[in-house]
């Protein structure tokens, strides 16, 4: 596979990885200016910068980049002589006696958004959080929504039931679930199923009325005892910015989403 079409298909799937190109050689050194390798969070490689010792430390340099999210460049010293080495912190030891510079793209995940309800809300929210760079998962447990062309801007689409989808599946601490179904017997049905299986979040949004919201937390709370914490769950979801229609109403759950997700806390 060529290194293009595997970095496409690692942010189809949303994958953390960096990027490393050979910018500049001087004197011997293995790689060419070009030459690329692409390392992942998983610590796989595709392509090459040379091979030898320098690529296992660019290796090590793009897992740590991957964590920090930092791109940028390095040099690196090749040489066999052992004075150099111990004193050279980016000396690396290979008879080459050349230097290269590596450049460092690191390309890390989208915040992903599990969206429950593909209705005219769930699709409207899609068209907001999609050119904000959200990995939009989204769930329903009918199929004749799913397929709707309003719906293709979500990365992922499940038909699913949404207790069977939770049961059966592990949920990142650092993902947005938005809760917009059909009937309320399901939005309680998935904030139950994502509380019992104890997810963490900074946002658990349901759309609800005021005294619906009300009824649905005075049920979890019976539930699951007076000890549960309601800090992270937004409902009635959304901003309160004014309007009724399924558009404005998706402007104000993305702009509440934002909020949350830039530490500024409505």
């Amino acid at each position: 596979m060529l290194i293009h079409e595997k970095i496409l298909e690692l942010q189809r799937n949303n994958k953390s990885f960096c990027l490393a190109t050979v910018i500049q050689t001087k004197g011997s050194a293995p790689g060419k200016v070009g030459f690329k390798m692409i390392t992942t969070a998983d610590e796989k490689t595709i392509g090459t910068v040379g091979g030898g010792a320098v690529e296992m430390e660019i290796k090590k340099e793009s897992l740590l980049r991957i964590a920090s999210g930092e791109s940028g460049t390095k040099e690196y010293l090749l040489s066999s002589d052992p004075k150099l080495l111990k004193k050279v912190t980016n000396a690396v030891p290979m008879s080459c006696n050349g230097t290269i510079t590596i450049f460092y793209e690191v390309f890390g995940k989208l915040p992903v958004v599990y969206l429950f309800g593909g209705g005219h809300v769930g699709q409207a929210v899609q068209h907001f959080l999609k050119p904000l760079g959200y990995y939009i998962i989204l769930i329903d447990n009918r199929n004749e929504i799913l397929t709707q062309q309003e719906n293709s801007l979500a990365n992922e689409k499940i038909l699913s039931d949404y207790s069977t989808f939770i049961k059966n599946n592990n949920f990142p601490d650092d993902a947005y679930y938005v809760i917009l179904t059909h009937g309320h017997k399901f939005d309680y049905e998935i904030i139950k199923g994502l509380f019992k299986k104890k997810v963490r979040s900074n946002y658990f949004g349901i759309i609800a009325s005021k005294n619906k919201a009300h009824e649905m937390k005075e049920k979890l709370l019976k539930d699951f005892g007076n000890k549960l914490d309601f800090s992270n769950l937004y409902t009635p979801i959304g901003l309160k910015i004014g309007g009724n229609s399924a558009a404005e109403i998706a402007l104000s759950i993305a702009a509440e989403i934002q909020s949350v997700r830039y530490l500024n806390s409505p």
